[in-house]
């Protein structure tokens, strides 16, 4: 049957057990505010039994299995695949932020009270079409008006090269994040292989595979060692970006004017959620108002610059100077430097006080025009006007609908980071209820831990005494 040696062996085993759960709960709570990190828990067995004959089995101690990760797995995908939705949004919102700023409206700097200003002085000049103060407030009612959206066109433009230069920069992040995968998974290897577990390297393959869903969706299978293989979506099927035996390959991005083409080697790539997804479609947005605020423009010149020279041709007398490579408009320099050519009567020779064609002007504020490319304008040169499209819009109208499709496209992101928000909370609590370290529970077991090391270390002190009478206080 067993004796005090057996007995000292189970307590020693005891006292190692009940030590290493100890330094395990220390771990813990070090690491209580450590991103990423999962509570760690020894799991703890009774060892394997001696057999005495006629008698039964009689045990032998304590025996400590494996030193475990407290995850739950399931939960972390989601957390990946709703925190990349999240991202995406909080991107999008952002870009669209600035372009709000842009447009800054409504405002007294805004295009919208530009184009207020620039009527107002078209009728006040109807009413005193030889007053040449008159003509020189119209003058610079436009020109500020001109100002006002090439300055727009120009922030809208670098705004677009931002969100490009910033899709390369998500580019580059995620190759690096890659390539660290890349690393940690044959740290992993070289630690399985020694039948130990790498809790801390899986909690930062876990934070690097959390950190790569804020920039891109991607698709993980994990081996038995731990190791991760990462693959993204093509339009035929999967391309692997990390692979446990070949490595890590680097994702190219291409940015051709609002076009992104993201590959792997040959093969074509797609990304469907992250800072890439989000810069993408506001890249997109960003694009779109471009366009529109350029046909606006073109609209809007050709119109005052149809009344103004009286020929829908648009040879002469042009008013607005449209540049089709950058989709401004200026004040024709002729009538910057001598405002008295501003024609406000019907007939260059009409008599003084005609104000017709300065009051055909100011109508156009109400006229319903068609802003769309190769919209063509109807115009009557008896009556100087134009004729209203069928569906048009006015030139205030035109603006007030590019601005609230700002507005709309940047309420839509900012209500889906909002929704996302609360389910990727929701999300971190669940895997706080399993991963989470909770000091009142660590202190607990601490205190448990440590009385079983007392009393392991009790029954040794208890087995030394019996040693002592067996071998000193007895004898012949």
């Amino acid at each position: 049957m067993g004796g005090i040696f057996s007995s000292f062996n189970a307590a020693n085993k005891g006292i190692i057990a009940q030590q290493t759960a100890l330094q395990t709960v220390i771990h813990n709570i070090s690491n209580a505010n450590t991103e990423g990190f999962s509570r760690q828990r020894v799991d703890l067995k009774a060892d394997r039994a001696s057999n005495y004959t006629g008698v039964g089995q009689l045990g032998t101690g304590v025996k400590m299995e494996s030193i475990v990760r407290l995850v739950d797995d399931y939960v972390s995908k989601q957390i990946r695949q709703e925190n990349g939705t999240l991202q995406q949004y909080t991107t999008k919102s952002q870009v669209l932020d600035q372009l709000e700023v842009i447009f800054n409206e409504p405002s007294d700097t805004g295009l919208n009270f530009n184009l207020g200003e620039m009527f107002d002085s078209w009728q006040e000049l109807s009413s005193n079409p030889e007053n040449l103060s008159s003509k020189t407030i119209v003058v610079e009612k436009s020109k500020t008006l001109t100002d006002t959206l090439k300055h727009m066109t120009s922030q809208t433009d670098s705004l677009i090269g931002e969100t490009k230069g910033q899709i390369e920069k998500n580019v580059q992040d995620m190759n690096s994040i890659i390539k660290k995968l890349d690393s940690l998974n044959k740290q992993i290897f070289n630690i399985s292989l020694k039948d130990q577990i790498p809790n801390d390297l899986l909690d930062q393959r876990d934070l690097m595979l959390k950190d790569l869903s804020s920039i891109t969706d991607f698709n993980a299978t994990f081996d038995t060692y731990g190791r991760v293989t990462l693959s993204l979506n093509s339009a035929s099927d999967s391309v692997e970006v990390l692979n446990i035996s070949e490595g890590a390959k680097e994702v190219q991005a291409n940015v051709e004017g609002i076009s992104v083409l993201f590959s792997v080697g040959e093969e074509e790539v797609t990304v469907n959620s992250g800072n890439i997804k989000g810069n993408m479609e506001a890249l997109s947005d960003l694009q779109t108002r471009r366009e529109e605020l350029k046909i606006f423009a073109k609209t809007m010149a050709e119109a005052v610059n149809t009344v103004h020279s009286g020929d829908v041709d648009l040879k002469d007398n042009l008013f607005f100077i449209f540049d089709d490579d950058t989709g401004t408009i200026k004040v024709n320099d002729t009538i910057l430097k001598d405002n008295s050519l501003v024609r406000t009567g019907k007939e260059d020779d009409s008599p003084a006080g005609d104000g017709t064609r300065a009051l055909a002007i100011a109508r156009l504020r109400n006229t319903k025009l068609s802003f769309q490319e190769g919209a063509t304008i109807e115009y009557d040169i008896d009556t100087m006007t134009i004729k209203n499209k069928e569906g048009g819009i006015t030139i205030e109208g035109a603006y007030s609908d590019i601005v609230t499709k700002v507005g709309i496209s940047k309420e839509h992101a900012d209500n889906m980071v909002a929704n996302q928000g609360v389910l990727v909370e929701q999300l971190d609590q669940r895997r706080e209820s399993t991963s989470g370290v909770s000091i009142d529970e660590e202190v607990t077991n601490l205190i448990k831990y440590q009385k079983s090391y007392e009393a392991n270390a009790r029954v040794i002190s208890v087995l030394s005494e019996m040693l002592d009478t067996l071998i000193n206080r007895t004898g012949v």
